[in-house]
């Protein structure tokens, strides 16, 4: 069967009504709707991708959406009929959710991409959450990392002389500089966010070894989790979980301890400790009324009993 592809020949000029000629070592395609032959995939190989269509929603709003759709629509275009699954069952069936998805303007997205493929450095406007304002600075953009559905932009900043993370959205401005630059050999996104418990990174060095206990109810789902690759559980005899981490930054293994209320004690380092006690005292100290005040009426129908959500 004659697939459009044939033996290269650098004399031969394709013909003038090809769309495109694409080289490649082994062969040239000349024709403008040249497609490839039938896959033969076994049902659990269709059921995989098309998991994997669904997992790659996360690129929704980055120029990568429209084009993971088309590739996903021509590769089970090519499919023999011998594969008979029903991919609106499976729609139903499965799904992917990510709580905390950032917006990303796909314009932005482009230039990013384009400015790290063509290591070409850029001059940014951006705002900085933590120091409450703006400023202007050159970045070399290394890479850019999607983490718990939220992007980053990794790159050598010039204003601060290293390494830092940028989050897309707070960049109000960017424009290439015209000058290119070469990445250090050695750098490798995974060893730059080693230490981090999700992105933030502590000092050169920085090591903190956590230790937390999961009490109740939270041992249940807690022994289920896994949140850092460094991470150690241990079940003692009277039935509690002793989580281990070993991470560079305290604050993001704060919020997570927060987040499991009374059920998760922070046994060491001592100085998540000390963070942990004064943010639940100013926490208390919020909730805590101070004599006088009137009863709102509506905070009351919480109260209500209503049907209570069951685990599964």
């Amino acid at each position: 069967m004659d697939h459009g592809l044939t033996e290269p020949k650098p004399r031969r000029k394709p013909s003038d009504s090809a769309k495109f000629t694409h080289k490649c070592a082994l062969a040239l395609y000349t024709e403008p709707d040249f497609r490839l032959p039938l896959m033969n995939l076994t049902e659990g190989e269709l059921v995989a991708l098309f998991l994997a269509e669904r997992v790659l929603q996360q690129y929704r709003g980055t120029p990568y959406a429209a084009d993971l759709a088309r590739a996903f629509r021509k590769v089970t275009a090519g499919l023999s009929d011998r594969i008979t699954v029903d991919l609106g069952h499976l729609g139903e069936a499965h799904s992917f959710r990510t709580t905390a998805a950032s917006s990303l303007a796909p314009e932005l997205f482009s230039e990013l991409e384009r400015a790290i493929r063509k290591r070409s450095r850029v001059a940014i406007r951006y705002y900085s959450a933590s120091r409450d304002e703006e400023s202007s600075r050159e970045v070399d953009p290394y890479h850019l990392a999607s983490v718990d559905g939220l992007w980053y932009l990794v790159g050598y900043c010039h204003l601060r002389e290293e390494i830092r993370m940028f989050a897309p959205g707070r960049i109000k401005s960017l424009e290439p500089t015209g000058t290119t630059f070469e990445p250090p050999i050695d750098f490798r996104i995974d060893d730059y966010l080693a230490g981090s418990f999700s992105v933030l990174r502590g000092g050169e060095g920085e090591v903190h070894r956590v230790r937390l206990r999961f009490t109740g109810e939270a041992v249940k789902y807690a022994r289920e989790r896994t949140w850092h690759p460094s991470q150690t559980s241990e079940l003692t005899a009277e039935g509690e979980l002793i989580v281990g981490l070993e991470v560079s930054h305290l604050r993001e293994v704060e919020r997570l301890a927060l987040s499991w209320g009374t059920d998760c004690i922070v046994i060491g380092p001592a100085e998540l400790r000390e963070r942990m006690a004064r943010t639940l005292a100013s926490a208390a100290d919020l909730y805590r009324d101070p004599p006088g005040t009137p009863v709102d009426p509506e905070a009351n129908a919480s109260k209500r009993p209503g049907r209570r959500h069951r685990q599964p």
